[in-house]
């Protein structure tokens, strides 16, 4: 059995996957191979370098709005830069490594804004790729990387799960971050940082109309997601239930993982096949 685990994309909505890789290291359930969009890739990017759920829980503990973003030059085609993220990323990766280097093979889904189509990468410089799969538009910049122009993977295949299919993945387990509240739901009290960029993004998505921008990226994500659905479908899908979790609510990464152990422990049963498997 070759068991593979999608992490799909959401922002701040990924410490669910931190909920999930919990449960599964209980269940005695490593994967075999992962693959990932955007947040999700960045996550699987660390569990592929071998950290362990400990240390990926204090890397996201340490994500903020204030800690990832900065304002920019008029001329960046985006609210803020990389240099922070970046800066996290080497410090935690302890440097440059490439997918050479990883623990787990890994493959990341991003954008490229030249040809509209998915670019699976899977070689070369990981921080770089991780940039690219999590550059939402507008918010990150685009990564120039071998002649394409690359963005945020959840615009075409937010949960990569027919990737790790096509990988080789006999079991795959996917985790899908779009199971939110409905529109008009109540937003909890702001407890975010106070820094001004932090301020701005986090009380903006507090806004009605974030929330319709919001609500319909998550219509247009679940609506191509079901199509792929359609075509083939993972061993086991977890769709956490996020609730109010907005994009950039990093401070409610409890919420989060709560939200992902609850979702593997609700799909025990269909889990038992790998656990049985890997006593045995």
């Amino acid at each position: 059995m070759k068991i593979g685990l999608t992490l799909g994309g959401g922002a701040a909505r990924g410490s669910a996957h931190i909920g999930v890789l919990m449960e599964l290291e209980a269940l005695g359930i490593r994967p075999n191979l992962i693959t990932g969009t955007s947040i999700g890739g960045m996550m699987g990017a660390l569990l592929a370098m071998g950290l362990t759920v400990t240390e990926i829980t204090t890397f996201f503990a340490n994500l903020s709005v204030s800690s990832m973003f900065q304002l920019t030059k008029r001329t960046t085609p985006a609210v803020t830069g990389t240099q922070k993220i970046e800066k996290l990323l080497v410090e935690t990766l302890n440097g440059r490594p490439t997918f050479a280097d990883l623990q787990t093979p890994l493959a990341v889904v991003t954008t490229d804004l030249v040809t509209r189509q998915a670019v699976i990468l899977d070689e070369g410089d990981l921080i770089s790729a991780v940039l690219a799969t999590i550059a939402i538009p507008l918010v990150f910049p685009p990564v120039e990387r071998n002649g394409h122009v690359l963005v945020d993977g959840g615009l075409l295949n937010n949960t990569p799960f027919d990737v790790a299919r096509a990988r080789g993945a006999t079991f795959v387990i996917a985790v899908d971050l779009t199971n939110t509240a409905p529109y008009g739901t109540p937003v909890p009290p702001d407890k975010s940082g106070t820094g001004m960029v932090e301020r701005m993004l986090v009380r903006t998505q507090q806004g009605r109309t974030w929330q319709i921008l919001s609500t319909v990226t998550d219509i247009i994500t679940t609506q191509s997601f079901n199509a792929r659905l359609a075509v083939s479908r993972p061993d086991v899908l977890l769709r956490p239930k996020l609730g109010t979790i907005g994009l950039f609510d990093f401070h409610r990464m409890e919420d989060g993982i709560a939200a992902g152990r609850t979702a593997v422990r609700d799909a025990g049963d269909q889990l038992s096949v790998i656990r049985n498997y890997t006593q045995n």
